[in-house]
């Protein structure tokens, strides 16, 4: 996959990356989520110190994507268990046929 360079601007630094040309899209949004978290608490808050609010910031933004991939697993571990499910009943409806046929 081709890498691109690119520059983000977070609270008034500007970074520059390398990223897969694929994810560039996606990186931008991200940028653009966290500079708007920024702005919230500095709205909200009273806080000098910029590391604090990029803090605050990323405790909310973890805590969130931490808070998806814990609904994800669960959903995923219903599904498993209702493909189980399936395959016992179909595996069973088999053995009722092959008994009806003997």
């Amino acid at each position: 996959m081709a890498e691109v360079s690119i520059k983000v601007e977070i609270s008034g630094g500007i970074y520059p990356l390398k990223v897969d040309a694929n994810d560039e899209e996606s990186i931008k949004e991200a940028v653009n989520l966290i500079n708007s978290k920024i702005a919230e608490f500095e709205k909200n808050y009273v806080i000098k110190d910029k590391k604090d609010v990029l803090a605050m910031v990323m405790i909310q933004l973890v805590s969130y994507l931490y808070k998806k991939l814990n609904a994800s697993e669960k959903e995923l571990s219903d599904l498993k268990q209702l493909l189980n499910d399936v395959e016992r009943m179909l595996k069973q409806h088999q053995s009722d046929i092959s008994n009806i046929e003997n």
